[in-house]
């Protein structure tokens, strides 16, 4: 049978928004016969979603410890190197569109009868020894490249540069609801059922510029409880990241304070790995976040998903939908010194959350 080789070291959102391209390529070359390349916070989530497939772990790192970056990114990847060239596909195709130096590397040391990527789009920074290396690493290889695209209606460019390169691989025009991301839950939530139902709320982000002041999300809360339909916001389940966790207590006692703890009870859970992120959205009644991989995540699991959109990067990753149980709160023209939060009015945003909680 033949093998396909997925290079994907990249954020977790982003591999989120590509889980449905793997789905399809399991389905069309089979779940045992693909190799996927992740970085080391994804392999529980591959591990969950595709159980037969095998994992490359690639531990590359952003920040400098002792030595240059490149340098101690190249000694911790050596054994997953040595695996990679041991590796032998039919396909081998790279969905990480930013690309480096060692990642190119990398993915060039599978032996592969055809190569397919998208244009780097870290070419656009004007230097020439860099394109001079891609250009030269695409001739010896013979890789197929597909132009980067703009982002089409409804359909941001990562998904649209999937689509392409999955309909290069399989000969025919792939239709964007067959790579439309795609999540399940593996487990049961890891909320004692005790706190059911519950809602989640993600409200940061890794960069601070997307971020919802907490002061407005309490007012959503506070406004929300008083509604018919808050009535089934008894317990709020506040998560993200395990570097977050100080800033997720804080906030909860800020809720505590605004809000009887006899009418809801919010608690801090930060889940062991990536699938156990994934089966708590899973079981949310509905998820409140930002553009971070909550967002990506709840809506690959149509979940009911209020997202307060900053606006940063639209249309190349956001934003999409997958029913109407998604809404993406999008920037308003404003003026150059508001905060994009600063145009939206909570009553706004609340009959928005009203249409999410009607949705069947």
């Amino acid at each position: 049978m033949p093998r396909c080789f997925i290079f994907k070291p990249d954020g977790i959102g982003d591999f989120f928004l590509a889980s449905g391209v793997v789905r399809l390529m399991a389905r069309e070359f089979g779940e045992e016969n693909l190799t996927i390349a992740v970085l080391p916070l994804l392999e529980s989530v591959v591990r969950g979603q595709f159980p037969k497939a095998e994992i490359v772990i690639l531990p590359i790192r952003k920040q400098r410890v002792i030595l240059n970056v490149f340098v101690a990114n190249c000694l911790r990847c050596f054994p997953s190197w040595l695996q990679l060239l041991r590796t032998r596909v039919d396909t081998a195709i790279s969905l990480r569109h930013m690309r480096d130096y060692l990642q190119s590397f990398l993915f060039y040391s599978v032996w592969a009868g055809r190569r397919l990527m998208a244009s780097n789009l870290l070419l656009g920074n004007g230097r020439r020894v860099r394109r001079w290396t891609e250009q030269s690493m695409n001739a010896i290889f013979s890789t197929e490249i597909a132009y980067y695209p703009e982002a089409r209606l409804g359909i941001p460019s990562e998904l649209e540069a999937h689509r392409l390169l999955v309909s290069a691989v399989l000969g025919r025009n792939v239709d964007p609801s067959e790579i439309w991301p795609e999540l399940k839950a593996v487990n049961p939530s890891p909320i004692d059922s005790l706190y059911s139902p519950y809602f989640v709320c993600a409200p940061y982000s890794s960069d601070i510029w997307k971020n919802f002041p907490e002061h407005r999300w309490i007012e959503l809360f506070v406004l929300l409880n008083t509604q018919e339909r808050g009535s089934r916001l008894r317990n709020l389940v506040l998560t993200g990241s395990s570097d977050q966790r100080q800033s997720l207590e804080a906030f909860g006692a800020m809720i505590r304070k605004a809000l009887p703890e006899t009418r809801i009870k919010t608690t801090v859970l930060i889940p062991e790995d990536l699938q156990g992120f994934i089966d708590l959205l899973a079981g949310a009644d509905c998820v409140f976040t930002v553009d971070t991989a909550a967002a990506h995540g709840a809506t690959a699991l149509d979940c009911r998903t209020l997202i307060l959109f900053s606006g940063l990067h639209q249309g190349m990753f956001a934003p999409w939908t997958k029913s109407n149980r998604q809404h993406w709160i999008l920037p308003k023209e404003s003026s150059s010194d508001m905060q994009w939060h600063e145009a939206h009015a909570t009553s706004e945003i609340m009959e928005c959350l009203e249409n999410i909680l009607s949705a069947p």
